[in-house]
């Protein structure tokens, strides 16, 4: 069993090392999810979710999106409005860590 943990956190530190809070967890898995339904989370959409105080989630995700991880893509019929989405990269390292714990 710890065996097995040991191995979930080795692959955690090699390929998630941008993940510094449970919160950039969070934030990954969620816009994830909404982007993966065709829904796609807006910042506001992000913030009424309530995953913590809003001055830290807006802190959080600018260093993820600084970091390349999470991307806005203005929305075409309102400049004013930006949809999040998950790097393609992050993606992928998502369903490896999947596979990886599929086979524990």
């Amino acid at each position: 069993m710890f065996q097995q943990l040991r191995r979930l956190q080795a692959f955690e530190q090699t390929h998630f090392p941008y993940v510094q809070s449970p919160l950039d967890s969070v934030l990954i898995a969620e816009i994830g999810y909404h982007q993966e339904r065709g829904r796609p989370l807006t910042i506001k959409g992000l913030l009424l979710l309530n995953l913590g105080a809003p001055a830290t989630v807006r802190r959080r995700m600018q260093r993820l999106v600084g970091l390349g991880l999470i991307h806005k893509r203005p929305v075409s019929h309102d400049a004013r409005i930006c949809h999040l989405e998950i790097d393609s990269m992050v993606r992928t390292t998502c369903a490896k860590y999947l596979k990886l714990i599929s086979q524990l």
